[in-house]
């Protein structure tokens, strides 16, 4: 009897999803700069080939990795998940796949979760990362009397999550203390507590014990009776007088280098401003007319006076068209195949966008491209307020000082480079280089749409001097007596920090 219904309620089961998915039953432990593995399998067996497999974190729409048509799908993952992840397929014919995440940092604490669809079914595992780092060893060190006892100061660095941190007498008692801790800038803590000490206090010791793992370091300090003898207050004077003429040479000498330094990083950011508003008022010369063609934009995509591009919420009924892009984009009317041509385009206060240029013959079927000169685009990318970066065919991330909502973008064909400017303050944000075949169009998408932030995209009258740089020029005419730290926060443009 009780086969028999165990077999009944196999039957159900199977039914109902065809199989299951199973992830980690327990929390993963990681350490920072270590690497962490999720496995996920389906129940019973079942081949996972032709199945998509995705990996995602906190939401689904949050892509760590993403297994689809038979292989990785790199373009759709998140840039802070870019080149650390790999997907282990050796058992995939049985339903295994697990996920490795190199290089872990705190930053990857959080939920994570494994989902699998076939054509008819899917189903998810969810899971939670946790990570740790066990710190260095304490420091202990004398920071000076406080009438006639001593303070005593126990560090330690790189802790994750905030450790517990406590001094402990000679008999092992737990003994009262001030704490502080602070966070640097990987995430991880750093802890100091102090404590003021009599004489005959003896063997005193600093424990640092981690919350998840277990585990505790410490330092033990002697405190000697000699420190506790009176000062010579002779001595002392003669030893702060000196320490007191070291000091004032030391600011003078670093005061003198420190003005020799910013007067040449001055000179340097003068010469990148006046460098950049030269390109550009070049590059203005060659100012060409701009219209986009509507026959290629998205159906969520409205053109309107030839010139602007709003997001709509829901699709319009629009004549089906070859020249129609499936994603989020559209081109201008006009294409180039030699010479030098500039516009410009106003991105409004929209979160994401992408402006630059395509080759005429990329496939507009393709929802999901990566843009890449690889693939015929050559633009530059807006993500989530200011995170600015292109593909060369590496990520390259830029970090303006002014965050730019006009872009102009000058075509030198023959040269086979391609130049945005960011118009608000005239700076020079980046060149791609390259080589150019065939027609070139105007390119911008416009990916996402939020009914708060969202505003439309407008291909831009271009004129020699407008009254924003005139402005500007107006805003960078600082007098010499000005100060020299203000002057570089006004002047400097974009400057890759490096690939990502």
């Amino acid at each position: 009897m009780v086969l028999m219904l165990s077999l009944v309620l196999s039957l159900l089961k199977l039914g109902s999803g065809q199989w299951q998915v199973f992830g980690p039953d327990k929390p993963v432990q990681a350490l920072v700069g270590e690497d962490a593995a999720f496995s996920c399998f389906l129940s019973p067996k079942t081949n996972a080939e032709a199945m998509e497999v995705r990996f995602f974190r906190g939401q689904f729409s949050s892509v760590v990795h993403l297994y689809r048509d038979g292989k990785d799908q790199p373009f759709m993952q998140m840039p802070q998940y870019q080149g650390r992840t790999k997907l282990v397929k050796d058992s995939i014919v049985e339903g295994r796949i697990s996920l490795r995440l190199e290089n872990i940092t705190v930053l990857d604490a959080g939920l994570y979760g494994c989902w699998i669809s076939s054509q008819s079914y899917y189903q998810e595992a969810i899971w939670e990362l946790q990570v740790s780092a066990l710190g260095s060893v304490p420091l202990i060190s004398i920071m000076g009397y406080v009438d006639r006892d001593i303070q005593l100061l126990c560090q330690s660095s790189g802790w994750f999550p905030r450790p517990t941190a406590k001094w402990k007498g000679p008999q092992g008692q737990d003994l009262s203390t001030d704490s502080r801790t602070n966070t640097d800038m990987h995430g991880l803590f750093d802890v100091e507590i102090s404590l003021t000490v009599q004489e005959n206090a003896g063997s005193i010791s600093c424990f640092m014990q981690h919350a998840h793992l277990s585990r505790e370091v410490e330092s033990r300090v002697q405190i000697g009776d000699t420190f506790f003898k009176p000062i010579s207050w002779h001595l002392a004077t003669k030893v702060l007088g000196i320490l007191c003429c070291g000091l004032f040479f030391g600011i003078v000498g670093l005061k003198i280098f420190f003005s020799k330094f910013q007067g040449k990083l001055q000179a340097e950011l003068a010469w990148r401003r006046k460098h950049g508003q030269a390109e550009l008022r070049d590059a203005r010369k060659h100012a060409v007319e701009v219209t986009l063609d509507p026959e290629t934009a998205h159906p969520q995509l409205c053109v309107s006076n030839l010139k602007t591009v709003t997001h709509r919420k829901a699709p319009q009924d629009v004549p089906q068209s070859e020249k129609r892009f499936t994603r989020k984009s559209v081109v201008a009317s006009q294409s180039f195949q030699a010479g030098k041509h500039y516009w410009e385009v106003d991105g409004g206060h929209n979160k994401r966008w992408r402006v630059g240029v395509c080759r005429d013959d990329v496939d507009r079927r393709k929802k999901y491209v990566t843009l890449s000169p690889d693939h015929g685009y050559w633009v530059l990318r807006l993500n989530e307020e200011h995170l600015y970066f292109t593909l060369n065919p590496r990520f390259i991330s830029l970090f303006p000082r002014t965050p730019p909502t006009q872009i102009g973008v000058f075509l030198d064909y023959e040269c086979g480079t391609i130049s945005f400017f960011n118009i608000n303050d005239q700076s020079l944000i980046y060149t791609l280089t390259g080589r150019f075949e065939g027609l070139l169009r105007p390119y911008i998408e416009y990916p996402a749409h939020n009914e708060q932030n969202g505003t439309p995209i407008v291909i831009c009258p271009v004129t020699q001097e407008s009254e924003r740089e005139a402005s500007w020029q107006r805003a960078s005419t600082i007098p010499e007596t000005s100060n020299s730290e203000s002057s570089s926060q006004a002047t400097t443009p974009f400057l890759p920090r490096g690939d990502v």
